[in-house]
């Protein structure tokens, strides 16, 4: 994605769904995300299985609605020891998994460490910073505050710039519907 000086990047975390196991505590339990619709439970679960020795898979899918039956693009897995997990996580995220990256988290919650940053340039410089969240805060809300000021600068024209009917296209458009429109005579 290409983005100039001046236009801020925002990455926000992706929300770890509700896990089906419950409540609870794995420190062995990683959720996948971002699958591809075509991507096979079978599949997914030989790829897992390369890491480490699993104690738990769920594949979820749709229980209602017009995608009953088909897969929710993500899945929950528990792995026996933690060093398996850490390996499987380490090695699958990010990975192309036939259309997609997959995003690997640990289903608990998150630590800081793990939360995505925000990047956001620098009002004067436009260079992105990654600093504090109180300074990211402030460059936002200066932003915000500079686009509250040019706002004036932007007006809306309410008026059309030409009349109704008048474009080329609209008369090509015309001209079809009027040769539909002719009714059908049989001829003897």
């Amino acid at each position: 994605m290409f983005t100039s000086p001046t236009q801020a990047v925002y990455t926000t975390p992706v929300p770890v769904p509700e896990d089906p196991a419950g409540n609870i505590k794995d420190d062995c339990r990683l959720w996948i995300g971002n699958l591809d619709t075509r991507l096979t439970e079978y599949t997914l679960l030989k790829l897992l299985q390369k890491f480490g020795e699993l104690k738990r898979f769920d594949f979820l899918l749709h229980k209602l609605g017009p995608e009953k039956g088909k897969p929710r693009g993500y899945c929950f897995v528990s792995y026996e020891n933690r060093k398996d997990a850490e390996k499987a996580k380490r090695n699958m995220h990010g990975k192309l998994a036939l259309s997609k990256k997959l995003v690997v988290k640990w289903a608990h919650a998150e630590t800081e460490s793990e939360q995505q940053e925000i990047r956001v340039p620098c009002s004067t410089t436009g260079v992105f910073s990654t600093g504090s969240t109180e300074s990211q805060i402030r460059a936002i809300e200066d932003k915000l505050r500079k686009m509250e000021e040019s706002s004036s600068d932007f007006t809306i024209s309410t008026k059309p710039v030409a009349q109704p009917g008048s474009s080329q296209l609209y008369q090509i458009n015309s001209a079809k519907q009027e040769k539909i429109k002719k009714p059908y005579s049989r001829k003897k």
